[in-house]
């Protein structure tokens, strides 16, 4: 399998099989894919795990594609302009991805459902579900807007708005609290909760809210109604 991402704000990943390759992606992502490469729908934990994803926002199924009557491609992107970033796990290595970055993964990753804290789910942006991938192989994520990439090396905390996270290493601790005082939340314009990250590990995360990006241009799209 050899993949290539496509562009530069608005970025797409196109995937070249072999016959026999396959890979698992979120549904609702393709562009493109050569009649050679097949899908089909793909149930990740269950009746369980098909509510939990819904309940968060994203697809009940997974899609899975493959190439069964000769190589092929595919093409899939995000449903925001943003960048597309491959995350390489070893075997036994873990990655928790926000619930609507994960747009592709190879077979050989073992996919289930994250349960976060409820007050980080509720409040957080993040939803209840983060999404957890397990080595060996490769992930893809798609963070909307650029990335920014924070090494924690143990020594000192992050603290994020919790609607810019993309993804994190499961080295790493994840904790949401509420913002210093009502002030702060109220008139800081940071929302009620932080997560703070802790240990050594690499966090991603996105420079534009998708939650914030949505509400502004439905402010936008209801002043302009009313002109």
């Amino acid at each position: 399998m050899k993949y290539t991402t496509v562009g530069d704000d608005m970025q797409s990943l196109r995937i070249d099989f072999d016959v026999g390759e396959g890979v698992y992606a979120d549904s609702g992502r393709l562009i493109s894919k050569d009649e050679t490469v097949i899908m089909t729908p793909r149930a990740v934990g269950g009746i369980i795990g098909m509510l939990e994803r819904k309940a968060t926002g994203a697809t009940g199924l997974l899609t899975e594609f493959r190439a069964k009557n000769g190589p092929g491609h595919m093409q899939v992107a995000g449903v925001f302009p943003g960048k597309i970033i491959p995350i390489d796990l070893a075997a036994g290595q873990t990655f928790a991805a926000e619930r609507l970055a994960f747009l592709v993964a190879e077979e050989s990753v073992k996919f289930d459902i994250h349960i976060t804290n409820i007050s980080g789910g509720l409040f957080g942006g993040t939803g209840f579900v983060l999404q957890n991938f397990t080595g060996p192989g490769k992930v893809f994520i798609h963070v909307t807007g650029d990335m920014v990439i924070h090494e924690l090396d143990g020594t000192k905390a992050i603290e994020v708005d919790p609607a810019h996270i993309a993804g994190f290493d499961g080295t790493l601790q994840y904790k949401v609290r509420f913002v210093d005082n009502i002030r702060t939340a109220m008139f800081g314009g940071v929302g009620l909760f932080l997560a703070t990250f802790t240990g050594k590990g690499r966090l991603i995360t996105q420079t534009i809210s998708r939650y914030k990006l949505a509400a502004e241009l439905y402010t936008e799209g209801q002043q302009q109604t009313k002109k």
